[in-house]
């Protein structure tokens, strides 16, 4: 079977999608500190997996990582809403519906052919558009909490102040789910997709549906 490589990621994704790694890590590690701080629930995190040291050098990680994951998010969003690249290959359409089950199938391993696809499939162009608003749910909440008087109307839509805590812990764990989730459909697609979000090419074969 002959083989080729097609350019995959342009430049602005691939920059994109590793400043989101790196913020979404220093949020996590740094905001597990915070809660170990005050816990939301009945266990505290082991300090070996959280970032920042004490409280204050903590929230300073947390809100450096913040902006970088807002502003990032924000030139992320953008390019996908106003290309065709984001319009057709990334973002989720009412004509993706049908390939979730087959998708999901296959990743169980309950059907062993890959179901037809471009360049991403139905769940990645899912999950592709799910993780802004997660993100926005996160930042959100994370007002809440940091500024309850200053944006108390921010803090009113998740209840309380305590409630939007609850909330914004649920947020940052759906992140994390997601980006395990992530790792590990990496990891069934193999190296050669892997490297494709560092030179933004792939091998493809060309018995497959092109690419778009």
């Amino acid at each position: 079977m002959n083989t080729k490589k097609e350019f995959q990621h342009p430049l602005i994704i691939r920059i994109t999608h590793w400043l989101n790694f790196i913020a979404l890590g220093i949020m996590v590690a740094s905001g597990l500190r915070i809660y170990n701080a005050s816990p939301v629930f009945y266990f505290k995190i082991p300090s070996e997996l959280t970032l920042g040291g004490w409280l204050a050098g903590a929230r300073q990680w947390h809100f450096f990582a913040m902006w970088l994951f807002l502003l990032n998010g924000v030139i992320y969003v953008i390019y996908n809403v106003s290309t065709r690249h984001g319009r057709h290959t990334t973002l989720f359409h009412h004509s993706d519906v049908h390939g979730i089950v087959p998708m999901i199938k296959y990743y169980l391993r309950l059907q062993k052919e890959h179901p037809p696809q471009k360049k991403y499939n139905a769940l990645q162009k899912l999950a592709y558009t799910t993780v802004p608003l997660l993100a926005i749910g996160a930042i959100l909440s994370g007002i809440a909490i940091y500024w309850p008087v200053q944006f108390s109307f921010v803090t009113r839509l998740f209840g309380n102040y305590d409630t939007a805590r609850v909330w914004h812990f649920i947020f940052m764990a759906s992140l994390v789910l997601f980006f395990l989730g992530h790792l590990l459909m990496v990891a069934i697609a193999g190296w050669d997709n892997f490297l494709s979000i560092i030179t933004g090419w792939k091998k493809s074969s060309n018995t497959t549906e092109p690419h778009v």
